[in-house]
């Protein structure tokens, strides 16, 4: 059993480069119509790190040139994600010379090596530590919240900071017949916990699995563009969170209507069914996919940490989430 925990302060960053659906189908060409990306997905923007120029004139056929244009904009994986730590650290009132540790999921490092959680590191002033890349895709924030709740309590330092980015636009096809473009947006969140302090949230991380047999059903290779078996993807996606939720509201004795959930923030429209499998209410679901898109790790804790302050003490949280792997996680979080 995992121990719990309490975070301290949540940040998020995003680009500043806003992509709408009307851009996407007027000016880069996306056969299919905004109506569609609203019915089949319920986006209706994301925020990229690549100009818009770059996309209008290459259709990103060549990854490898999308990162080095996102360089030149100055908007990376690692920026994003220092920039994400840096509000959760400043929420948790927490300086960087205090984290004894980083673990972070950077799904497409621009380098390969060393991992960005050092890279992060060294952009915002913490010092040395057993920092490490830990990389489980969408699923990342409940694989990072199990190794800190079977980490023995002896063995946390003071403060760990957690960190979820990517850039995915940098492996999205904007070609004509793609409608990956609808899907994806670029961006980061970030985590203070400690087993030492109590912070706003008390989390007991409680599953964490893997399926070997689905590696291939959502994949990158090393210089190639982001593809996936969608109807696959999206069956398992949906049977994996409802199984995960009904799992942990049985452990923990809840009731659907007294709690707040939050998913993987694929698209709206598989949420929607989720919470429908489940009778959950949807006004106590947390989402953000509407507004910025498929951001993968970062997507569900970024939707936390934008409605953390609407939430009160008591309220609880349950969390699921499901990656390539195939992977999926989740657990429960209850406000201080």
């Amino acid at each position: 059993m995992s121990a719990t925990f309490d975070i301290l302060g949540m940040g998020w960053a995003l680009p500043k480069t806003e992509i709408d659906n009307d851009f996407l189908h007027k000016e880069v060409g996306l056969r299919i119509p905004p109506r569609w990306a609203m019915s089949r997905l319920g986006i209706s923007k994301r925020y990229t790190c690549l100009s818009k120029e770059y996309i209008v004139q290459t259709k990103n056929a060549d990854p490898v040139e999308a990162m080095k244009n996102a360089i030149a904009n100055g908007v990376t994986p690692v920026t994003l994600g220092a920039e994400a730590a840096l509000m959760a650290l400043h929420r948790a009132g927490v300086r960087p010379d205090q984290v004894g540790m980083i673990i972070c999921n950077c799904d497409f490092p621009f380098v390969i090596a060393p991992g960005a959680a050092n890279y992060i590191a060294k952009a915002i002033g913490v010092g040395n530590g057993p920092h490490m890349d830990v990389n489980t895709a969408c699923s990342s924030f409940a694989r990072h919240m199990k190794i800190l709740g079977d980490t023995r309590p002896e063995a946390w330092p003071e403060y760990v900071l957690t960190i979820q980015t990517g850039c995915y636009t940098t492996r999205t096809s904007y070609a004509a017949d793609s409608f990956d473009g609808y899907i994806w947006g670029d961006g980061a969140a970030a985590q203070v916990c400690s087993i030492k302090h109590q912070g706003r949230l008390k989390v007991e991380p409680m599953y964490f699995e893997t399926d070997p047999s689905g590696v291939d059903d959502v994949k990158v290779d090393g210089v190639s563009h982001f593809i996936q078996d969608g109807t696959k993807v999206r069956e398992f996606s949906i049977r994996k969170t409802v199984e995960t939720f009904e799992a942990i509201a049985a452990a923990k004795k809840l009731y659907a209507e007294d709690v707040y959930t939050v998913t993987h923030q694929a698209n709206a429209v598989m949420m929607k069914s989720i919470i429908g499998h489940l009778h959950l209410p949807e006004e106590k679901h947390i989402s953000n996919v509407r507004e910025q898109g498929n951001i993968a790790g970062a997507g569900m804790p970024s939707a936390v940490a934008q409605h953390l302050d609407k939430l009160k003490k008591g309220d609880q949280i349950v969390y699921a989430v499901i990656g390539a792997g195939l992977a999926w996680g989740g657990g429960f979080m209850e406000v201080r």
